[in-house]
């Protein structure tokens, strides 16, 4: 899978595509538990990212409005970048999506934020954590920060929610 491919992907296809990876990782959830998540990251957009135990801005600012199927795009992008053994899945859910097959039916991508999908495309690296105070936030292991791949993502996942900004 390239980047080129990826980068062709309209942004309806590049949703179903991550959707379709997900549910392949059994990490689908259904649309209760997606709309949730959302309110969550919603939430944890506006507050300091935590990067091993430090609470602190941690990603990159991003000008400007983020358009959902480029934020889905660049997770593809990292997900294949970063974990080589799911671009054979990235490619078949592309195949399937190019001939006809949209995101799972139990799970409707255009009433939910992307950012659910991100989040879940992203747990290994980014979590969502409940603070004392009872605010939902990102937590962040810095030797997953340091790539800066993944610090542009969640900044861009940020602005989504923020409309730009970042923290």
């Amino acid at each position: 899978m390239t980047v080129s491919e990826i980068d062709a992907l309209t942004d309806e296809q590049a949703i179903a595509v991550l959707a379709l990876v997900l549910d392949h990782e059994r990490r689908l959830p259904d649309l209760t538990r997606a709309r949730q998540l959302d309110v969550q990251i919603s939430e944890a957009a506006g507050e300091p990212v935590e990067v091993d135990g430090e609470t602190g801005p941690g990603v990159a600012a991003i000008d400007g409005a983020v358009v959902p199927g480029e934020l889905v795009r660049d997770t593809l992008k990292y997900l294949v970048a970063a974990k080589p053994e799911v671009a054979p899945v990235v490619e078949r859910a592309t195949l399937m999506t190019r001939q006809g097959m949209g995101a799972p039916s139990r799970f409707d991508p255009l009433t939910v934020g992307v950012g659910a999908l991100v989040v879940l495309a992203l747990q290994t690296d980014v979590q969502l954590e409940r603070t004392t105070a009872g605010k939902w936030r990102f937590k962040v292991h810095k030797k997953a920060l340091s790539d800066s791949a993944l610090g542009k993502l969640l900044g861009r996942l940020i602005a989504t929610y923020t409309g730009g900004g970042g923290q």
